[in-house]
């Protein structure tokens, strides 16, 4: 078998694996969209906090993952472009495979490499935000105006009530009225932008005459998010707390999948074993020049 052979069965497997990865965890989350069933968590009649009207939120779903999604592949493609493209001063294995299979073959590799754990980062926070939510069964704010509770079956001197009929006929609404906490879209965008930011960061720690002003474009993400926040709990469609949660969770989550677009395998790696090499050769020049010095002298 040729070493060309080998390196594109290991392309192969990687992408395949990587495919059969996040796949999965889509599937896992249709699964939790169609077959899921939330905890039915009960309710005192006179809670304030469950009687605020129903307010569309100020940002969908499709919305929020759709510009999340594209925004950070259009970022983490412009930073790879810049990378292969505009610097000069790269690690060596990198040039030598720029020279070896061309820019455009690096900058795919590179662009993949980096968006996978982006792209697997969001199924992981989604999943574990949808395993809080399905098994705490939280009820948002609008759940009486959702609900419609039938009163007329309620004994509210009972003080907790477990049984109880809603009325409503938006089945969709019913379903989503317990699945507060924690944020799903907290959870999301903390996650895409904690990523972004590490991924910018660190990027630009190797061109910073490219990405100067990195730390001013992280703290307008970090400012606008903060609206989103602030916004999203404004229209009484969540409470703060299960916000305050997904944003834990998703800085967690970026943080641990962060690791992964560092490419160790084929620039750490290749790196230190260059630097490891020019200091082994750095020893053996200055030996040499020992050597030649001893025999100078004895001559």
């Amino acid at each position: 078998m040729s070493a060309i052979h080998e390196k594109r069965m290991a392309v192969l497997k990687r992408v395949l694996s990587d495919v059969i990865i996040i796949g999965s965890g889509g599937a896992v989350l249709l699964l939790f969209r169609f077959l899921g069933d939330p905890y039915k968590r009960g309710f005192f009649c006179d809670d304030e906090s469950l009687k605020h009207p129903f307010k569309e939120s100020t940002v969908s779903s499709a919305m929020l993952y759709g510009i999340g999604f594209a925004l950070g592949s259009v970022l983490i493609g412009v930073v790879e472009y810049i990378w292969i493209y505009g610097v000069k001063e790269r690690d060596p294995q990198q040039t030598v495979d720029i020279k070896k299979y061309g820019k455009h073959w690096i900058l795919i590799r590179d662009i993949y490499l980096s968006l996978v754990p982006y792209i697997f980062g969001a199924a992981l926070e989604h999943i574990i935000s949808n395993i809080g939510k399905y098994s705490i069964g939280r009820l948002r704010p609008h759940f009486f105006d959702v609900c419609k509770v039938d009163f007329s079956k309620v004994n509210c001197s009972a003080g907790y009530i477990e049984e109880f009929e809603c009325l409503g006929d938006n089945k969709n609404r019913i379903r989503e009225m317990r699945l507060s906490f924690p944020s799903g879209h907290a959870s999301f965008h903390r996650t895409a932008a904690i990523y972004l930011m590490i991924f910018s960061t660190t990027k630009a720690n190797i061109f910073v005459q490219v990405f100067n002003k990195a730390c001013t474009t992280d703290t307008d993400i970090c400012y606008g998010l903060l609206q989103h926040v602030l916004a999203e709990c404004q229209t009484t469609n969540i409470i703060q707390t299960d916000v305050i949660a997904g944003a834990v969770i998703g800085c967690c989550k970026a943080y641990c999948v962060s690791d992964l677009f560092s490419m160790a395998d084929t620039r750490e790696t290749y790196r230190e074993m260059y630097m490891n090499m020019k200091g082994q050769s750095g020893r053996e020049q200055n030996s040499d020049t020992e050597k030649i010095s001893d025999t100078d002298v004895r001559m």
